[in-house]
């Protein structure tokens, strides 16, 4: 019994050391990591600013406190009106660049983009050509009435085709302003004011309408009125021009403003009512050229003929301001703007003196992780509101919309 008693001991010191051997070995070769989830990075790099943590990264404990820029790993999605697609498109990659959000973007006319919304699409933000829908969105209770924004203020043009030889211009020009043309009245240099410059130039674009109506086979282009809103305006403008019946004879309609333009480009019509902003793109290799107000006559030349944009004068229509909302029935964090440049006061300045240039330190620039709680629609708009966004908007052939921070 003593025996069989010594041999289980034996056995059991045995297997003891036997444990304590293979806990040590496999301690030592364990190594020195830190593992780090997608979720845990995440939350992390809004807590520390600009640390980034890829998913499924395995970080060593000297680089973690290394300070790079982190992004956001999101996607949204855009509805615009036609009108505004071009700027939006260059907008949007300047936003991704600089937030790692990407966007999505879906175009047409206001319309029909504000009939999808109604049926429930889901569009984080959508930017219309007007104000009347957006605004429509929000008394229909489907979108929080502080979502709403004026982002632009749009311009109506006409463009014309004529004949390349200077003697045929000159005679349309004679006929349809007596001592100036368009492009004179609208260059003027006389010391006009812009009210008799309208004037003037209202009376030229009247009569070179009525030139191009007295053919029967020439076509004149607009957009849906009741689709869209620089469709509205251009029948504003003729009836305001007391020409709107003598035009349907004539009509073309396209469904937004870039397949009005369209139907120029192709020469399917002489002349159509477009967005300002669209027509600075006839042709591209005036890009040099662009005019540096809205007060100017464009004259592009081709193989065969010339193109004259006229900004049509705000008089003959209701100002196009451009609405945008954000598509929820939560409100938007839209204030403060974490795109604008904050003055920070000098610490050595006196506590009652005013801010001004000479006691203020310059200001970080934007940072994502200062971002944490702003939902990433919300972010775009403040960017597209954001002083130098909007500023860059008159490159466009847009006025930005002067507001103190966001808002309408």
């Amino acid at each position: 019994m003593l025996f069989s008693l010594a041999m289980r001991l034996s056995s059991f010191v045995n297997l003891a050391i036997l444990i304590l051997v293979s806990v040590s070995a496999s301690a030592s070769v364990v190594p020195d990591v830190t593992f780090f989830s997608g979720s845990a990075a995440q939350a992390g790099s809004f807590e520390a600013a600009n640390n980034n943590v890829n998913e499924g990264s395995v970080i060593s404990a000297e680089k973690q406190n290394q300070s790079v820029n982190f992004k956001r790993d999101e996607k949204i999605n855009i509805a615009v009106a036609a009108n505004f697609a071009k700027p939006l498109k260059s907008i949007a990659e300047q936003f991704t660049e600089l937030t790692g959000i990407e966007v999505a973007v879906t175009v047409s006319s206001s319309g029909t983009l504000y009939a999808q919304i109604q049926h429930g699409a889901s569009f984080d933000v959508f930017l219309s050509a007007d104000r009347a829908r957006p605004q429509a969105l929000v008394d229909n209770n489907l979108v929080h009435h502080g979502n709403l924004v004026d982002y632009a203020k749009g311009k109506l043009a006409f463009v014309y085709a004529g004949d390349l030889s200077s003697e045929a211009f000159s005679e349309i020009s004679s006929k349809t302003s007596g001592e100036r043309n368009c492009e004179q009245i609208a260059r003027s240099s006389t010391g006009d004011t812009t009210a008799q410059i309208n004037v003037q130039l209202t009376d030229c674009l009247s009569k070179q309408l009525v030139q191009l109506m007295e053919n029967p086979q020439n076509k004149v282009a607009i957009a849906n009125p009741k689709l869209a809103p620089y469709g509205d305006a251009a029948q504003q403008t003729l009836q305001n021009l007391s020409l709107w019946h003598q035009f349907l004879p004539h009509r073309v309609m396209g469904k937004n403003v870039l397949q009005t333009l369209q139907f120029y480009t192709t020469g399917s019509v002489k002349g159509a009512f477009v967005a300002y902003s669209s027509a600075l793109d006839l042709p591209a290799n005036l890009s040099s050229n662009l005019p540096s107000n809205f007060n100017s006559v464009v004259i592009t030349e081709s193989a065969e003929a010339i193109t004259v944009i006229v900004p049509v004068p705000e008089t003959l229509y209701k100002p196009i301001i451009q609405s945008l909302v954000v598509n929820s029935k939560t409100v938007a964090t839209l204030s403060p703007n974490l795109f604008e440049p904050l003055l920070i006061k000098n610490a050595a300045a006196p506590v009652d003196e005013p801010i001004h240039n000479d006691n203020v330190e310059p200001t970080r620039a934007f940072r994502l992780s200062d971002a944490s709680g702003v939902s990433s629609p919300s972010l775009f708009v403040q960017y597209l509101m954001s002083q130098g966004v909007q500023q860059s908007l008159i490159e466009w052939g847009y006025e930005p919309i002067i507001a103190s921070g966001v808002g309408n």
